[in-house]
């Protein structure tokens, strides 16, 4: 036996999310890496308008790696729990809660992990000429990724259509002060947080194109490299991170994101449930930091596998 708890997977990917084609993209990466380790690995995917699948027969685990709703918002987990097949990453409740930044920001802050002050734009509210902060502050439909749909308000003229390019993707919005200064990333696998890494754009901030374009020119940078970063402010990183992770339920794999202002003080963005897995994801690079190879954490991914 080579330790192995499953040997033939389903991967995951695709589906009717305005993040379809990254998890194409993720889906690919996973699948290649999961036949290296040695599995009997089969593409699934999702149906781009309705997000049916149909497994192949036997499969004894999914790789989950749709993003975006249905694959990140507890719906194919609900599926996967009532066909009793396990799956990779956080059960249906956490998933849920993960996705939805609303109820993430309140569970963080029961947990007492810091959050940036905001508020949340019911249905049809009437946002008026201003946010009730003060500027700059971040516009966000609250359950998307990648940052679809999200503008950071930096003048009142601003405002209101940041809030109706928001509300395109989600009729309720979420506002939130702008944190200045640094912006970090903390990959969890199982309950080990990996090196935090440090996101730098070399024009505007991490959207879409500095996310996903190759000319973009986004610098992924380990802040443990730099002989002269604060030690204490990298522990506590990863504490917060595993906080954030473990407040909102999460299991088998994350990524936690946050801003640190000038003062060194750590604001917690979001639990990323199902992180991308392409040559452009923080997950990858951080777990190759910690020595551990692409096809070595999807194994790892892979065999927390479980249902509920």
């Amino acid at each position: 036996m080579d330790g192995k708890r499953f040997r033939r997977v389903a991967v995951l990917m695709g589906g009717a999310s305005s993040e379809a084609e990254i998890s194409l993209l993720s889906g690919r990466a996973v699948l290649g890496a999961l036949r290296e380790a040695g599995y009997e690995a089969s593409p699934v995917e999702l149906d781009r308008a309705t997000n049916a699948f149909e497994l192949p027969a036997g499969t004894e685990a999914a790789f989950v790696a749709v993003h975006g709703a249905y694959g990140e918002d507890g719906g194919l987990q609900a599926r996967l729990d009532a066909l009793g097949v396990p799956y990779t990453g956080s059960g249906a409740a956490a998933s849920r809660v993960s996705f939805d930044k609303i109820l993430s920001r309140a569970a963080f802050a029961a947990a007492g992990v810091p959050v940036p002050e905001g508020f949340a734009l019911a249905p049809g509210e009437d946002e008026g000429d201003a946010p009730r902060l003060a500027l700059p502050v971040v516009v966000k439909p609250p359950r998307q990724g990648s940052s679809v749909g999200v503008s950071i308000v930096r003048d009142a003229a601003q405002w209101r259509p940041a809030v109706a390019e928001a509300r395109r993707f989600d009729p309720e919005v979420l506002v939130e002060r702008y944190v200045p200064g640094r912006e970090w990333s903390v990959a969890i696998a199982g309950e080990e947080a990996l090196p935090p890494m440090e996101i730098r754009p070399k024009s505007g901030w991490y959207d879409w194109r500095n996310k996903y374009d190759d000319d973009a020119g986004t610098a992924y940078l380990f802040p443990e490299d730099d002989p002269a970063e604060d030690r204490a402010l990298l522990a506590a990183a990863k504490e917060t991170a595993l906080a954030a992770y473990r407040a909102v339920g999460g299991r088998g794999v994350g990524r936690v994101d946050m801003r640190i202002d000038p003062a060194g003080r750590i604001f917690v963005l979001e639990n990323n449930s199902i992180p991308g897995c392409t040559s452009h994801s923080i997950l990858p690079k951080s777990a190759a930091k910690a020595g551990i190879p692409f096809p070595a954490l999807c194994a790892r991914i892979l065999e927390a596998a479980r249902c509920g």
